[in-house]
């Protein structure tokens, strides 16, 4: 479908003022709120120089406006031309010397300061990468929580508050054409039924031929998608629907008797490959907090400890996992948001089960930094000459944090440090599968676990609501 590659690519490179210049291939707005928040200033600019741009247009119509005024001006004025000659001494002049002016102000090249913006402005656009990973996110989100098509439409993330303003034409088009692509197509048939529904909310025809598909289109989705449902009766319906507005649809025309012979002949459907099967197992389960032998008590083992105790929970024994409530306080972790901001960046060496950029931090950075690693090394008992490195990382949509989403690692690490910075309104969570652990983010606390060779004993739920950082740090 012509319309699914208009929507799933995106140019690489930019004309702007007669050069090509290219973009990157991903800015990480999907995967970073921090991204985001460069996003929402280029909307923010990009709104601003449209007003620029219109304000321009006023004031040229109007001088336009003006001149006609003047021009039916005069026209009254010369109506007794034939009995008073001299009316001619009024028309000669301002023929000879406003209409050139007239002719200069049609010529006129009009904002050319705001197109030359709006040019630049393309390089900074979200990228295709960005495009099909906030797509990818979303789909993630729809399956580990096995969210309602109509319900994320309607700006419901969750069972219980409205997040979002409901949805339009546009985004539930997107959606269903990516459902479609993936053969995913009773997802696709819903997500493009709420587009269908939503189509109305389009009053204005003029709106409508500035976006890149038309109803047509839309009916050729839902054709494809019951198709492939095997709803054949349902599919010639939106055909027939079709070829009554267009024709000589070319493609509709073929589709239609392979409709009608496949209603006859019906064959037999393949099931879509299932994707998340993993983590939507895993962060849909309900964990009960086990008891026993484990204890919870402060924990004052080195000076700092003896004048600061911190508070210790153990989770399991085997393997160990400890989480200490109060790790760090609110000024310590806005400065580490604050030093890691220009350090934030993709990892291409991560799998692609991660949705987060990372900022790696050693402790001559900062003595917030310094303090942090030390602390967390005195706590654990590894040696004080080992990993000065503090990873801070920054969540986007759908996020989450698994360095690897295989059975095995490739490297072993023997513990690892990871500190809430933030609490997360839903989602988030690190979970323990094989000690049916769960564990909600929880604002400046740090969990402590031990890895077992060969496995990876953790995973990291995807974030449903609000925004999220933590830091890891790696202890050998």
């Amino acid at each position: 479908m012509l319309l699914l590659l208009l929507v799933v690519t995106a140019c690489l490179g930019f004309q702007v003022k007669g050069e090509v210049v290219s973009a990157p291939d991903s800015y990480g707005f999907a995967i970073s709120s921090e991204a985001q928040l460069s996003l929402l200033k280029l909307k923010e600019t990009q709104v601003n120089n449209l007003h620029s741009y219109k304000q321009v247009l006023k004031i040229h119509l109007q001088k336009i406006k003006r001149a006609i005024r003047y021009s039916e001006d005069l026209l009254k004025t010369t109506t007794n031309f034939h009995s008073n000659l001299i009316f001619g001494y009024k028309v000669l002049p301002i023929i000879h010397n406003d209409w050139p002016q007239y002719f200069r102000l049609l010529k006129k090249d009009l904002g050319s300061e705001e197109i030359a913006v709006s040019q630049k402005l393309l390089t900074q656009h979200p990228t295709s990468v960005d495009f099909e990973e906030s797509m990818g996110a979303m789909r993630r989100l729809q399956t580990v929580y096995d969210l309602d098509s109509y319900a994320m439409a309607e700006g419901f993330m969750d069972d219980k508050d409205k997040n979002i303003r409901s949805w339009r034409t546009d985004e539930s088009l997107i959606l269903g054409l990516m459902y479609l692509f993936l053969g995913h197509y009773n997802q696709s048939e819903k997500w493009l039924q709420l587009a269908l529904y939503y189509y109305g909310d389009y009053l204005s025809p003029e709106e409508l031929k500035m976006k890149l598909w038309n109803y047509p289109n839309l009916l050729e989705a839902l054709v494809e998608a019951n198709k492939g449902l095997g709803r054949y009766l349902e599919a010639k319906k939106y055909a027939k629907e079709l070829l009554s507005i267009n024709p000589n649809h070319t493609y509709m025309l073929t589709q239609l008797p392979k409709l009608k012979y496949l209603q006859s002949n019906p064959i037999k459907l393949t099931k879509p490959k299932k994707y998340f099967k993993l983590q939507k197992a895993i962060c849909s389960k309900r964990y009960r907090r086990k008891s026993g032998v484990l204890v919870c008590r402060y924990v004052d083992w080195t000076p700092f400890l003896k004048l600061a105790p911190l508070k210790m929970e153990e989770l399991s024994m085997t393997p160990h996992i400890s989480i200490f409530y109060g790790f760090l306080g609110p000024k310590d972790i806005e400065v580490l948001k604050n030093v890691s901001r220009p350090k934030l960046q993709r990892n291409e060496h991560l799998s692609a089960n991660c949705s987060c950029k990372i900022g790696g931090l050693s402790s001559s950075s900062h003595d917030v930094v310094r303090k942090v690693n030390e602390l967390i090394l005195e706590i654990t008992g590894f040696p004080s000459k080992g990993n000065q490195m503090l990873e801070v990382i920054n969540y986007g949509i759908a996020g989450n944090y698994n360095p690897d989403d295989t059975g095995q690692p490739r490297k072993h690490n023997k513990a690892n440090a990871f500190i809430f910075l933030g609490n997360a309104g839903k989602g988030g969570e690190i979970v323990f599968p094989s000690r049916d652990l769960k564990i909600r983010p929880r604002k400046g606390s740090m969990i402590v676990w031990e890895n077992l060779k060969k496995s990876f004993i953790y995973h990291q739920c995807p974030i449903l609501k609000g925004t999220l950082w933590v830091a890891n740090k790696v202890l050998n």
